[in-house]
């Protein structure tokens, strides 16, 4: 009964973390987390082997040092009890007053360093790539203070749980149960890759989403430019029978992809994705609206066009309900 009550919260983690983690890698570069996990177990499965090579070269041992010193340490500790990984981010004046619980955070610790490393390369990257010219250094740091945040969120609660649940199944010699719980994951991740490709709309990052509102506020002029070129070009795109206009006026397909394209001249490929076209037409009038989704204590950027060309910000222009319309057409 304590096994099955030991085994049954690991499977329902192992059926659920796997799953949120493809949906946080949409949202967040966790890369660098996902690949500490692999680096983990990687070693701890090949602990002799790696302590065969090192004691043969010292170059390898000092690379190795730190999987080592993992292996070395779980072998001699087994792990402690699902729930006190689960809520590890919550123990942390514990890891502090503990020798021993200290000893297992650095150790993780020194992964969560290394997956640092590599997402503070990409951030300069990224830096380079997407905020120049109109944004400064000023506009990138809280983005990437927010990114680094929440990639050590994420590698302590599901670097240890994930890691440690392994750990545990191979050092009892439960090939069975680990076995188990490794094929429940990949089913989780394939449940939710497949959601991620059928979602209608593609999942904006975290860091898109402030750009798209910082670079509208950054030029206006320049933003409101690349908007207004985005409805000419789609309304040039649209075929006369309306084939890429769904029934609750979204618009998708060749129509969109050149409105992109005309957003692209001023926003980032990945901003310019961001946004989304909405279609309505009645008896007198059509209205077709470029959009960014509102978000919470920010509202829509937005710019809609009607038949005539005509350009308007004044909400009034719209069909009543449009907002709402063009919220539910971005579910």
């Amino acid at each position: 009964m304590k096994a099955v009550l030991d085994f049954v919260p690991r499977l329902a983690f192992f059926a659920a973390a796997p799953f949120l983690l493809v949906f946080a890698a949409e949202l967040f570069p966790v890369t660098g987390a996902l690949v500490q996990v692999g680096i983990a177990l990687v070693a701890f499965f090949a602990g002799e082997a790696l302590r065969r090579v090192s004691s043969r070269s010292r170059v390898v041992a000092r690379l190795l040092s730190g999987q080592l010193e993992f292996d070395a340490y779980y072998r001699a500790h087994r792990p402690h009890p699902f729930l006190y990984y689960v809520f590890y981010p919550l123990l942390f004046p514990y890891w502090l007053s503990n020798p021993e619980a200290r000893r297992e955070f650095l150790l993780f610790k020194g992964y969560t360093l290394a997956s640092f490393a590599l997402l503070v390369v990409s951030l300069v990257a990224q830096y380079a790539q997407y905020f120049q010219p109109e944004l400064k250094v000023a506009d990138f740091l809280p983005i990437a203070a927010g990114t680094l945040l929440a990639e050590a969120v994420v590698v302590l609660m599901f670097l240890m749980p994930l890691v440690t649940s392994v750990v545990h199944f191979h050092l009892a010699r439960a090939p069975g149960r680990l076995a188990a719980l490794l094929a429940v994951a990949f089913v989780s991740v394939a449940v939710a890759v497949v959601r991620v490709e059928r979602r209608r709309d593609p999942i904006v990052s975290f860091a898109t989403r402030i750009r798209v509102g910082l670079r509208t506020k950054a030029k206006p002029a320049a933003a409101e430019h690349a908007q207004a070129t985005a409805l000419h070009a789609a309304w040039r795109a649209l075929p006369k029978e309306k084939k890429d206009v769904d029934s609750d006026g979204k618009i998708e397909g060749d129509v969109l992809d050149a409105a992109h394209l005309a957003l692209a001249t001023f926003y980032k490929n990945d901003e310019a994705h961001a946004f989304d076209l909405w279609y309505s037409r009645t008896a007198k009038s059509a209205v077709m609206v470029v959009y960014f989704e509102a978000r919470r204590s920010h509202p829509p950027i937005w710019l809609a066009m009607n038949g005539m060309g005509a350009l308007t910000h004044d909400s009034r222009q719209l069909p009543t309900g449009a907002f709402l319309a063009m919220k539910k057409a971005t579910q």
